[in-house]
């Protein structure tokens, strides 16, 4: 009975999971990322670009792999730099007087699970593998996050700013019985 007790309170305790969504199948997820994108981009310090308006500006957007993600983000980040900080933005390297790197470090979804869960493993496939919520959190969220660098090409100068992220969230308390929706999305 004791060995018994000693399983089930291990069983119970504090599990923690975390996974990566591997596509932006849904429109929740896709809302996730988009929204978490402009997050972070309206987030920008105006001390670190108002500045630069009288200079020719070339922007850089780099991702550990080319997608329609990282596309979406280079050019709303584009649009607000130019649409705030009224930057002369040029696409050709060779003429600018400053270089913008933005070096995107997270551009997706992830899922957590915190509390108390039982899971039900599926040694067949692992990957349909569940758990029955007693009391947890079960989150999904939007990440983006990116460091910028600014470099002048006058001096050859490089500063490196900032790292920046922002989460946008869609959580749940979750119970046998009810869940109650948490979410910053709308």
């Amino acid at each position: 009975m004791r060995y018994f007790l000693v399983v089930f309170a291990f069983i119970l305790s504090a599990c923690s999971t975390r996974q990566v969504a591997p596509e932006l199948s849904g429109s929740t997820a896709q809302r996730l990322v988009t929204y978490s994108i402009e997050k972070l981009i309206s987030e920008l310090p105006a001390e670190d670009f108002a500045q630069l308006g009288q200079k020719k500006v070339h922007i850089q957007s780099h991702f550990i792999k080319e997608n329609q993600v990282l596309s979406y983000a280079d050019q709303m980040l584009r649009l607000d730099l130019l649409r705030r900080f009224n930057l002369n933005i040029t696409d050709e390297l060779n003429e600018a007087d400053i270089e913008l790197h933005f070096f995107f470090t997270s551009l997706g979804t992830d899922t957590d699970t915190y509390g108390l869960t039982i899971p039900i493993v599926d040694f067949s496939d692992t990957s349909q593998s569940t758990n029955i919520n007693i009391l947890a959190v079960d989150m999904y969220h939007g990440i983006s996050e990116f460091m910028y660098y600014v470099k002048d090409n006058e001096t050859n100068k490089i500063i490196k700013k900032r790292k920046m992220i922002a989460r946008i969230r869609n959580d749940k308390f979750s119970t046998p019985i009810l869940d109650f929706p948490i979410s910053n999305i709308d």
